[in-house]
């Protein structure tokens, strides 16, 4: 039989997302925002303009209209690199690490809600196992 393990993590990522978007609306960030804020935050001082979009799965070019709009809305700003004078480091604003922390709160919510039915040993599982899935992808994704 074929693995469904890919379909899966789809469903579970649209759900998580129809379930956070309303939510995070009501904060006046909509989901590809939160995105890239996420992914800025993730990325910490190698947050370059290159490195967020890959990260994301778009090109540079396209991910620079967000990031206008971003910085037009004060949520990122960027700032040159310290190692190569060609890029600018994408950096969050304090009002993005308040949006943040508001939307920490809506991700453990999301978070009870799908391991809820789960016990703690398979929900610790189950992270077991996404990591390795994540890793593979990674591994493969940097050759």
């Amino acid at each position: 039989m074929a693995s469904q393990i890919g379909p899966k993590i789809a469903a579970a990522y649209e759900l998580q997302a129809s379930w956070m978007e309303p939510r995070l609306e009501k904060l006046g960030i909509g989901w590809t925002a939160f995105q890239m804020l996420a992914t800025i935050h993730a990325a910490g001082e190698d947050a370059t303009q290159i490195e967020v979009a890959r990260r994301l799965g778009v090109s540079a070019p396209t991910l620079s209209e967000s990031v206008k709009l971003q910085v037009k809305k004060g949520l990122v700003k960027q700032e040159p690199s310290k190692k190569d004078r060609r890029a600018k480091i994408l950096v969050l604003t304090s009002k993005a690490e308040t949006a943040l922390g508001k939307i920490r709160t809506l991700v453990q919510e999301c978070e009870q809600l799908m391991a809820g039915s789960l016990t703690d040993r398979q929900a610790k599982d189950a992270e077991v196992h996404l990591d390795k899935i994540i890793a593979a992808l990674e591994a493969e994704l940097s050759q």
